[in-house]
């Protein structure tokens, strides 16, 4: 007669067996290493400042995701969206106000303005103005943030490479002096180290 506990017992030895041929499956098909630490230039990735310029000009964020830096590419997308958003916003209200203006601008008798009935004539001329002049700088905002997109690409590029040192210090001493014409002298000397 088989107790309960001994199956159980035989079904997780079976699980534990089934869990260690999987890990040394895995382990021979994708071989781990320790970190290496080295000092050789050599092995870093190269990458090229004019293909990180190029990709981002042709879509906003590929340049960064070129760069091994996809959480700039996110925000870039972000940036862009918020952007859209206030261009289409400012864009839908302009035209509200402009259509209101023309209807109560108009000579006609049969167009009446039914939008905005109990704002002024230059209350509306004032929203409009303001919606315009927000798309606008929505417009200018767009290309700026194209602009500044491949600018990052390319300076994240070109400056991949670039490392400080280790020893990054910067040492003081006081220093005093003697000399027969002019007499004592101290003052501070410092040493950047880099």
């Amino acid at each position: 007669m088989i107790f309960p506990f001994e199956t159980y017992l035989c079904a997780v030895l079976k699980a534990t067996r089934f869990l260690v041929l999987m890990i040394f499956f895995f382990r021979l098909i994708h071989p781990v290493e320790a970190q290496k630490i080295s000092n050789d230039t050599s092995q870093i990735k190269r990458l090229n400042p004019r293909k990180a310029t190029i990709y981002s000009a042709a879509c906003p964020g590929l340049g960064q995701i070129y760069n091994g830096k996809a959480w700039k590419a996110a925000i870039i997308y972000a940036g862009f969206t918020g952007i859209t958003i206030g261009l289409v916003y400012n864009q839908k209200k302009y035209k509200s106000y402009q259509q209101a203006l023309d209807f109560r601008l108009d000579s006609l008798s049969s167009t009446v303005d039914t939008k905005y009935p109990s704002l002024s004539d230059g209350t509306v001329t004032s929203n409009r103005n303001f919606h315009r002049r927000n798309r606008d700088i929505c417009i200018l905002a767009f290309f700026g943030f194209y602009a500044l997109n491949i600018i990052d690409a390319n300076v994240d590029a070109n400056l991949q490479e670039f490392s400080i040192n280790k020893d990054l210090s910067l040492r003081w001493q006081p220093i005093f002096s003697f000399t027969s014409i002019t007499g004592p002298k101290t003052g501070i000397n410092f040493t950047l180290t880099f």
